[in-house]
């Protein structure tokens, strides 16, 4: 996506990375399933990578000669498996920075349902600290 028309005629922009009015909604019926994966695959992962079979491993997983002849590192290959998971689970997420709607991809599809805070505000939601 490029940009979001509000409601309100303010245009959102998806145009770079790092973004503080965006984010992602994992549904908690899909969290548990989601994290259960990330550490039977980090597991099989890590067995395969020990017994010798990485490259075998990685083919019978999906990917391609070419991107195990790329020579990631491990954290490398661990985030492209688990970040291409949650791209087929997430849904985005955007705050308008002039009203504060929440604009929420709706399941299946590129549409958005929008959600107004009561106090018609930009609250940057979003954009929380990170937990350390």
């Amino acid at each position: 996506m490029s940009k979001l028309g509000c409601p309100c005629g303010n245009v959102i922009p998806d145009q770079t990375d790092y973004l503080p009015y965006k984010g992602h909604v994992l549904s908690d019926l899909h969290c548990d399933d989601f994290f259960e994966w990330v550490v039977e695959q980090t597991q099989r992962y890590l067995e395969a990578t020990r017994e010798g079979r990485r490259g075998a491993w990685l083919i019978e997983e999906g990917f391609k000669q070419d991107y195990i002849d790329l020579k990631l590192s491990d954290s490398e290959v661990l985030h492209d498996l688990i970040y291409t998971r949650f791209l087929t689970l997430k849904r985005d997420m955007y705050e308008c920075d002039m009203c504060g709607r929440l604009h929420v991809q709706a399941q299946n599809g590129p549409r958005f349902v929008a959600y107004g805070p009561d106090n018609g505000c930009f609250n940057a939601v979003l954009d929380a600290p990170a937990r350390e």
